[in-house]
């Protein structure tokens, strides 16, 4: 069984690498559909890669071997993404170019687009980890103590509120303030898992890791992104020089905090998951109604607002 396994892994490695090559000598010929979505087929060539070689190395994958939590994981992705897009809406930080007119496929792009966000940086974090990078990365012990918490809590809404006052000054502060919140909420339902409960262990592996992993992914989306016809541009107030790709330098900071989120609404969602079973299938069928109906509403705020149409 093992064998079959590891031999399966090896194929799927293989494969995903001869893809991938394939896809970008395709969208650099401007071959359709590979120049108008290679973000896609980059993507989802590179996640199973990844999620192979981790299989080989430790037999742990969390995008390969078990469906239902992929599909989830997806899914998740998709609702913590669009919840950033919604943010856009008021910040207006980046837009969207050479997006296809027809609508169900445009939107299509999004879903798949979006539902490789948390799928990319978790795995991304656990290659890091069977690579032993941040092994015995510690510190000083945080004290971490309910007014600690709370503290963190109180100055994390600070934030979100200065960006909505102050957005072309304060936007920065979005990818920071939401960790202050969904840590704290976190620690209170899983210390263990949270940064702070790790921190107050002397514990600073996760959190450095999980810093890098996000540093990886935002250099690979932007250079899929850039080699992409459909993509997306930045127009960022004060920072908005010194490119790398379609980013400015200093934006590239703002992926380390926000692989933090990624892993936060991961953890959070995963324990909101767990408070439905026994519950019938009520709660999570209403659950995906409410999801659906809010991604088709974002989708539709970013056609409206986000996506610069050719010609208009």
């Amino acid at each position: 069984m093992g064998h079959t396994r590891m031999s399966r892994d090896r194929t799927i490695l293989t494969l995903g690498v001869a893809l991938h090559a394939i896809f970008f000598a395709l969208m650099l010929a401007e071959v359709e559909p590979f120049h108008t979505f290679f973000y896609l087929f980059a993507w989802w060539t590179f996640i199973p890669v990844i999620g192979a070689i981790n299989r080989l190395k430790t037999g742990d994958s969390l995008v390969l071997g078990d469906g239902s939590r992929f599909f989830w994981m997806a899914s998740c992705s998709v609702v913590v993404w669009l919840f950033f897009e919604s943010w856009n809406f008021h910040l207006q930080n980046w837009l969207y170019h050479g997006i296809v007119e027809i609508t169900w496929l445009r939107w299509l792009g999004y879903t798949v687009s979006f539902a490789t966000v948390i799928p990319a940086v978790l795995e991304t974090d656990l290659l890091l980890g069977n690579l032993r990078v941040g092994r015995r990365l510690t510190g000083p012990a945080l004290n971490v103590t309910p007014r600690f918490l709370y503290a963190c809590v109180t100055v994390g809404f600070i934030m979100m509120f200065l960006v909505v006052l102050l957005p072309d000054y304060c936007f920065p502060l979005l990818w920071v303030g939401i960790v202050l919140i969904l840590d704290p909420v976190l620690h209170h339902y899983d210390p263990s898992a949270s940064f702070l409960g790790q921190a107050r262990r002397g514990d600073y592996q996760r959190l450095a890791r999980m810093m890098l992993a996000g540093l990886v992914c935002g250099v690979l989306w932007e250079f899929w992104n850039f080699w992409s016809a459909a993509k997306w541009v930045y127009s960022i107030p004060l920072l908005n020089f010194w490119r790398v790709f379609e980013m400015p330098v200093f934006g590239f900071l703002g992926f380390m905090p926000f692989a933090l989120e990624c892993y936060l609404f991961w953890q959070l969602f995963n324990i909101m998951r767990s408070t439905w079973a026994g519950r019938g299938w009520q709660t999570p069928v209403t659950v995906l109604a409410l999801a659906v109906i809010y991604s088709l509403l974002v989708f539709a705020g970013i056609d409206h607002i986000t996506v610069i149409w050719t010609g208009a």
